[in-house]
């Protein structure tokens, strides 16, 4: 009976060993904007990785939530959460004061999404949030006031003399 536990006790370690590793290794590949849309044929209907930061803000649904993803590459690519998947909070989304969270989103790509109206866009089974968001440093530069101001006083001096009251000298 000692026996039996033991080897059975193996099996279980070996079991949850391999396990884990075999999930692993069957991650779908994680791509870009550019490889998605240039290899949209190889990638339609196929279940993949996205990396990108949350641009602007989530318009929340009925039956789930859009984003819009960037990665980089001055593109962004639509992201449709379902109501049924679990959305963690996403804290902060890129604006000109913010830098947006950082996700990886597994799902399901469709170059042309009849659920939506044509659009292409990935359906997502899970959502991680890898990095949070931060606020941008937006100092005040000092040359740029300069200018300001000694083109908005150049700017006061042509209309000053534009709509001055012309005199002929001769007083009435």
């Amino acid at each position: 009976m000692k026996r039996f536990c033991v080897v059975l006790t193996i099996m279980v370690l070996v079991a949850l060993i391999i396990v884990p590793v075999s999930a692993n290794a069957e991650q779908p590949p994680v791509l870009s904007t550019t490889e998605l849309v240039e290899n949209s044929y190889k990638w339609d209907g196929q279940t993949v990785s996205f990396k990108g930061e949350v641009l602007q803000d989530l318009m929340v649904r009925t039956d789930g939530t859009w984003m819009n993803l960037s990665d980089g590459n001055n593109t962004a690519m639509g992201v449709f959460v379902p109501k049924g998947v679990a959305m963690p909070v996403i804290s902060r989304t890129e604006d000109y004061r913010t830098v947006g969270d950082v996700v990886l989103i597994t799902g399901v790509f469709h170059r042309v999404c009849i659920q939506h109206q044509g659009e292409t866009d990935i359906h997502a089974v899970s959502v991680t949030v890898l990095t949070p968001g931060s606020t941008k440093a937006n100092p005040i530069h000092l040359g740029r006031v300069v200018w300001f101001v000694v083109l908005a006083g150049l700017l006061g001096v042509v209309m000053w003399l534009y709509y001055r009251k012309p005199t002929d000298g001769t007083r009435h």
